[in-house]
């Protein structure tokens, strides 16, 4: 906290996280040093929720080992790797290769090493066309830790992949009809479960007739999916917040919390 120009200036370090979070009905998302109003924005909202929908720790996973297997020079004795460090992950196989060094996306230049596995590979949908692999795990790496893959070439290929402690962006799937139509079911569900709570908490309410209230049985995975982040932006407040655990706690909208 400082003080700017007259004004009391607060400074808030926000995580990154899986859920897609509001504050007083708006929804924010981050951009290099700011967070950004984007709630009516209807497009750029569900680019965010799609984001978050299907992790994109599986597609890198899927791109680097389905590309291993394709890749590889079979007639080597060398041991294929796949090894995870704190700070990044990281594959080496046996390679013919046609040149050494580091690769990058925008001079690469991909060929075939196994045409006949790769083609199976594209069969069975673990593969996509001579070149993809690299460009996915490009994407899906900015999406998951914010860093740049490295793919080293030589007699031994390499694949790096660094991590950080909240890698846990996620990214919708291909089909981009269905992402939409998933991500707006989500959107209007949770809009409309946000304003039944508040709605119904104009009086005090407890945790279980909220609950029931929304046709959830489940109070554990509705207070964490509905509840908490009404809580965590001061729009839902407790009756008795210094005993929040109490068996007589009940919750009201904020509004009328006096």
């Amino acid at each position: 906290m400082g003080i700017f120009l007259g004004r009391t200036l607060l400074v808030i370090q926000v995580p990154s996280g899986s859920q897609v979070c509001r504050h007083h009905g708006r929804i924010f998302d981050r951009g290099h040093e700011a967070d950004i109003d984007i709630t009516d924005h209807s497009d750029i909202v569900y680019q965010l929720y799609a984001r978050k929908s299907v992790s994109a720790r599986d597609r890198i996973l899927r791109e680097i080992c389905s590309n291993s297997l394709a890749r590889r020079d079979f007639s080597s004795g060398y041991v294929a790797k796949f090894v995870i460090e704190r700070d990044r992950l990281y594959t080496e196989n046996a390679n013919r290769s046609h040149g050494h060094g580091a690769l990058h996306l925008s001079s690469f230049e991909p060929y075939a090493k196994n045409p006949p596995i790769s083609k199976v590979f594209r069969e069975i949908g673990l593969a996509d066309e001579l070149g993809s692999g690299m460009r996915n795990t490009y994407k899906y790496t900015k999406l998951y830790s914010g860093g740049t893959p490295e793919f080293i070439e030589g007699d031994v290929f390499r694949t790096v992949i660094p991590l950080t402690p909240v890698a846990v962006e996620k990214v919708g799937p291909q089909d981009g009809t269905q992402v939409r139509s998933q991500v707006e079911t989500q959107v209007r569900t949770q809009v409309l479960i946000t304003d039944q709570i508040l709605t119904f908490c104009a009086e005090p309410r407890s945790k279980a007739e909220i609950a029931e209230h929304c046709g959830y049985k489940n109070t554990k995975s509705f207070t964490k999916r509905y509840m908490r982040p009404l809580l965590d932006n001061g729009q839902l407040q407790m009756t008795i917040p210094d005993k929040p655990r109490s068996q007589h706690q009940k919750y009201v909208t904020a509004q009328n919390s006096q």
